[in-house]
């Protein structure tokens, strides 16, 4: 039995730290990193490797108006950022001044930007 829970703990575990979710339509938080704080909600839907954030209605005039979408790329640091291109991903920081890039918190449901 206790073999059966060290097994069931470590897939767990292995399954659940940074992940890309399953494919589907999910409610986030909106954050914020220049403020260094979440500020709505906002809609997110992810399709294989694909997002798309959907702006909360405090952010444009427009509540649900597409604010971004790209790829996901999980970068060295660890973070799952939205790249446009492909090109992005050989950009070693992620400097809010030099490559500001958007990231997603999977494990927490947060979008972070800049």
């Amino acid at each position: 039995m206790k073999k059966l829970l060290i097994i069931y703990l470590i897939l767990f575990a292995a399954t659940s730290f940074a992940q890309i979710p399953t494919s589907g339509t999910y409610t986030y938080n909106y954050c914020d990193e220049e403020y260094n704080k979440c500020i709505n909600k906002c809609k997110v839907i992810i399709k294989g490797n694909k997002i798309w954030i959907y702006a909360p209605a405090n952010l444009t005039n427009v509540k649900g108006e597409l604010f971004e979408s790209g790829t996901l790329y999980k970068h060295a640091s660890g973070k799952w950022i939205i790249i446009h291109n492909k090109d992005k991903r050989s950009i070693k920081t992620l400097d809010k001044n030099d490559n500001p890039f958007s990231w997603v918190d999977f494990k927490r449901k947060r979008y972070w930007t800049f």
